[in-house]
């Protein structure tokens, strides 16, 4: 998980018209979530990427695979405690191995937390979808990748 200390980023998939439009979301998303909130949040407009660019696509694929890179902990954590199947979770244990499972599943539904790398605000995901892709393919110009540079937790559903 992530250390409060690391300086990392969350990097938010929209779909607008332009560049403050996207800006404009991202932020009024991270003042309204009751999922996480973070004493301040810096945008800088330079590091926000439009569809249309090249850097686009490999900005998208680097933040899921840190996304499947933390889900893949989660897991391996959870095999110390020895749940190796769905049959496992039966006797799991009350306490961190329980909480490590409720964070796993809290990642894979999408819900927004201080872990999370990449967040598609369109479809509250994670993840990107083969047919949010081909919107994207479609109309470049009109998505865009917001970068989000966060302080301190305040409170998260999703902290360990």
């Amino acid at each position: 998980m992530t250390d409060s200390t690391e300086q990392h980023r969350h990097l938010f998939l929209v779909h607008a018209p332009d560049h403050r439009q996207a800006r404009k979301q991202v932020t009024l998303f991270m003042e309204h979530t009751q999922l996480i909130r973070y004493h301040s949040i810096r945008i800088i407009d330079q590091e926000i990427i439009n569809g249309s660019s090249p850097t686009f696509q490999t900005g998208i694929s680097q933040a899921i695979a840190q996304n499947r890179a933390f889900a893949a902990t989660l897991v391996e954590e959870l095999a110390e405690s020895h749940i190796h199947t769905t049959r496992d979770l039966l006797t799991i244990k009350q306490g961190y191995p329980s909480k490590l499972l409720h964070i796993l599943t809290h990642v894979l539904d999408g819900f927004m937390g201080p872990d999370s790398a990449f967040y598609n605000l369109i479809d509250d995901s994670h993840w990107l979808s083969p047919a949010l892709q081909k919107d994207i393919d479609a109309q470049p110009a009109e998505h865009w990748l917001v970068p989000v540079h966060p302080g301190s937790v305040e409170r998260s559903l999703l902290h360990t």
